[in-house]
């Protein structure tokens, strides 16, 4: 197995993209949870999409700590984020990833994805409908993130 790592890109902020890159070492794991936490401590709305294109195999403790930090951090992913987005390159595994997240509960809404593009602009649409609901229910926009 090799040594992989994860990126994360806030360049598109309130959209944030984490890449993850062939298989990361438990202490690159570690470092994505820091940035996870710091991305949900903003308190603000945002999509956050998971880029796998480049992924292997995940550790069993990635595996692990991911689904701890989602248990952890349920609540507050509902009040702050609008949507993930999870980009698989095998349709195979796109395929199951959908089967297995209509099933299984998720904090937010979810969109399983074959590109990048895609992914985007699906987060597009789910921040423009925020801003609407915003409107709806408030009778002004949100604030810019």
């Amino acid at each position: 197995m090799s040594t992989g790592r994860i990126e994360t890109d806030f360049e598109r902020w309130p959209i944030v993209v984490h890449r993850t890159i062939g298989s990361p070492t438990d202490r690159e794991v570690d470092m994505f949870i820091m940035r996870a936490n710091e991305v949900i401590d903003r308190r603000q709305k945002h999509v956050v999409i998971f880029d796998s294109l480049l992924a292997e195999l995940p550790s069993a403790y990635m595996r692990d700590r991911s689904i701890r930090w989602l248990k952890e951090n349920g609540s507050r992913m509902r009040e702050n984020c609008v949507g993930t987005g999870l980009v698989f390159r095998s349709a195979a595994l796109r395929f199951v990833l959908s089967g297995v997240m209509v099933v299984q509960s998720h904090s937010t809404p979810h969109h399983v994805c074959a590109t990048l593009e895609e992914a985007l602009g699906w987060a597009s649409r789910q921040l423009d409908q925020e801003r609407w609901r915003s409107i709806r229910d408030t009778g002004r926009p949100r604030p810019p993130a």
